[in-house]
Formats: C-alpha cells, sequence, structure tokens
C-alpha cells in the first residue's frame, strides 16, 4: 500500500544490503497528538503550543487552517512526525528556524492535508527551505532560518499558543 507515500519520491533505503523503495515520504503535525499526547520531553519549544488530542480543539485557528500531513524530504524524514519550530510566532521573524524540513518533490514545492479535509500544494519561497538533498543520508534540519516567509507559513498553520487560565 502507497498511501503514505508521494509517488514522486524515488528514495530508497537499504534492507540488509538491498535498496528497497521507501515505504513514507508523508509525516504527521507534531502538534497533532504530539508523542501520546505529550510533548514528547521536548519542553518548551513544543510545549509552550497547543498540542490537540479532539478536533473540538481546533477551534483556534480553525480545521482549515490546521495542517495534518505533508510531504518530508527523504534526508530529513524520521519519526513520523513534522514539529514546526514555532520561535519568533507571530512578530519576531528574526527567531524563525526549522526543527525539520517540508518536501519539495514538485516543482519547489509541497503537499499538505489540512483538518477539514482539502489539500493545498505550497511552492516554497525562500531557498533556505530547499538546501541540497543529501542523497541516501540525513540533513542537519534544526538551523535558525530568519525572516523566512515559508517558516512564517508553516507557524500559521501548525498551533498556537497554550492559553494560560485567567
Amino acid at each position: 500500500m502507497t498511501i503514505w507515500k508521494c509517488p514522486a519520491d524515488q528514495s530508497f533505503v537499504l534492507v540488509n544490503g538491498v535498496p528497497r523503495p521507501r515505504v513514507r515520504s508523508m509525516s504527521m503535525n507534531v502538534y497533532l497528538g504530539g508523542w501520546g499526547g505529550t510533548d514528547g520531553g521536548w519542553g518548551a519549544p513544543i510545549a509552550a503550543y497547543r498540542i490537540y488530542l479532539k478536533m473540538s480543539e481546533l477551534l483556534d485557528p480553525g480545521p482549515s487552517k490546521v495542517f495534518v500531513f505533508l510531504d518530508m524530504r527523504e534526508d530529513s524524514i524520521d519519526m513520523g512526525n513534522f514539529a514546526v519550530r514555532m520561535a519568533g510566532w507571530p512578530d519576531r521573524p528574526e527567531l524563525y528556524g526549522f526543527y525539520d524540513l517540508p518536501g519539495y518533490y514538485h516543482h519547489q514545492a509541497c503537499g499538505f492535508s489540512f483538518a477539514d479535509g482539502h489539500s493545498e500544494i505550497r511552492r516554497w519561497r525562500d531557498p533556505r527551505t530547499t538546501p541540497p538533498l543529501v542523497k541516501g543520508g540525513l540533513i542537519y534540519d534544526t538551523f535558525a532560518s530568519p525572516h523566512n516567509p515559508d517558516v512564517a507559513w508553516l507557524q500559521e498553520r501548525a498551533t498556537r499558543p497554550v492559553r494560560s487560565a485567567p
């Protein structure tokens, strides 16, 4: 079954020395469920933001504004989730950066599905979002990317800060 793999992803992994097609190129927004409903031990970088557990919790920003799945690069894909680095959101773009890198299999663009069921293709605008591919390896995908409009786009569609009780 290839439901979790973009047909444009032609990458492979070695299994007992034999190249096999990668079975997954999709990852899920970490803020939807986290790690069993927790921040997975990451602490403030994740815990300061909402981890949505139910559709009814998606009121802010709303299900049409929260991505669920996206394509990931073959050299960045790892645990099955995609963590948007929220530092700087919404008004400190000098703090923007990445924890994971999105795919760009479609002419520098990536496919997204959203919680309301619609999908979109997003073309990346900043070359820092699409550094050269590390074929057969892993890229260092946690880095600062100040003022990157692609980071702002991802942040706007990932989660919202945890609100303290009044």
